[in-house]
């Protein structure tokens, strides 16, 4: 089994790594740089380039490959501008020298310009890339994909998991454990959000607002069918993707602390996982808000922290044979099945729960009635 596993660019997650009886390839990627990744760079941990190439070369002694992100899904035309392009340019070649195994994209531009301009570099396609169909698939290997992330909305479509297979010869992966919601609204925008956020000529430095998150939480928390709806993979479920032809099973996490990266690694190379499923799921919660510049400084204060969630992984033994059958996409809501699984699995305490979700919708309002800025009662628009 080939799992692709986060790297939070600790040196003590490499040994324990290259320990679990699995092919391990694990992914990372600097904080900040003109191109940016699918993550915000104050989530991940500051490392220099040096120190990146030492972590690759100590990667490799360990026998394990190492894949580069480069999965931002807008560079703001900023590809378009010579000076910039230049720089994009001179960065392909640092990784290239750096003697990465392979890089990750999103963006149809970087993936052919990399294959013209750095042909012995093998290139993956992001999750972030939305790839939800034959069509985009084959588009997708076309360009030169030498493998595909399946965009999670898809992880319970098994006609389509299986329609894809066998129309592409790359290689096809799914994201294990995702926990963002089933054909979220947020989604775009928030991977834009991220992306912008993590590029170094972002004219507010990094600085991005949890609008998104505060939705998805929010959203879950108040209605519980969402944390079934969400489409994790079990780690022993992997078997049937297995069955299918899926190449490899990507661990979402890579801002996640050194213990969580192994232990879900040990979990889906194990194919068992005794107790809180959502313990080993990539959960996000709202940060802290912090000063910058014309916010408020009423408006700094900490989110609530989210109640503590149990999903009971021994529980959910045989539930997703139902998805075998199930169209989702056109029969939720005339569906209960979530939500009964849901009653029977998925465990928090309802007091916190409220008080957390009143401190969502209070922060809620004040984004979207423009109190951030100024903390008066009336909307800047009125």
């Amino acid at each position: 089994m080939r799992l692709l596993v986060p790297a939070n660019w600790d040196r003590e997650l490499i040994l324990p790594l290259s320990q679990i009886k699995a092919n391990i390839q694990i992914y990372g990627v600097l904080p900040t740089s003109m191109l940016g990744s699918g993550g915000a760079g104050p989530d991940i941990p500051q490392i220099a380039t040096k120190q990146a190439e030492e972590y690759i070369e100590l990667a490799h002694s360990a026998g394990l490959t190492f894949n580069y992100l480069l999965n931002a899904p807008c560079m703001n035309n900023m590809e378009w501008q010579e000076d910039t392009h230049r720089e994009l340019l001179q960065h392909l070649e640092w990784l290239s020298n750096a003697e990465v195994d392979s890089v990750i994209v999103a963006i149809p531009y970087l993936l052919e310009l990399i294959k013209t301009q750095f042909p012995h570099l093998r290139v993956e396609v992001s999750t972030i890339a939305h790839v939800n169909s034959v069509a985009r698939a084959k588009f997708f290997e076309s360009l030169g994909a030498d493998s595909i992330n399946l965009h999670s909305n898809i992880n319970r479509d098994f006609k389509l998991l299986k329609a894809i297979r066998s129309a592409v010869n790359c290689e096809l992966g799914v994201l294990t454990n995702t926990s963002c919601l089933y054909q979220c609204p947020y989604e775009y925008y928030h991977n834009n959000t991220l992306g912008h956020a993590s590029q170094s000529y972002n004219p507010l430095n990094g600085f991005y607002m949890d609008y998104c998150v505060l939705h998805c939480a929010l959203s879950s928390i108040s209605d519980t069918s969402q944390f079934i709806k969400s489409r994790w993979i079990r780690p022993e479920d992997i078997h049937i993707y297995q069955e299918m032809g899926i190449d490899f099973f990507k661990i979402g996490g890579r801002a996640m602390p050194t213990k969580w990266i192994i232990d879900a690694a040990t979990a889906y190379s194990s194919l068992h996982y005794q107790g809180n499923l959502y313990d080993i799921l990539n959960n996000f919660s709202p940060k802290t808000i912090n000063t910058t510049p014309n916010l408020s400084s009423t408006q700094t204060a900490a989110i609530a922290s989210p109640p503590k969630v149990y999903i009971d992984n021994q529980a959910l033994e045989g539930f997703i044979d139902f998805f075998k059958k199930q169209d989702c996409l056109s029969g939720c809501s005339q569906c209960d099945y979530c939500q009964e699984i849901a009653d029977k699995v998925v465990k928090f305490d309802r007091s916190e729960a409220d008080k957390y979700i009143s401190v969502l919708k209070k922060f809620l309002d004040d984004l979207t009635g423009s109190r951030i800025f100024h903390p008066v009662s009336a909307p800047l628009s009125r």
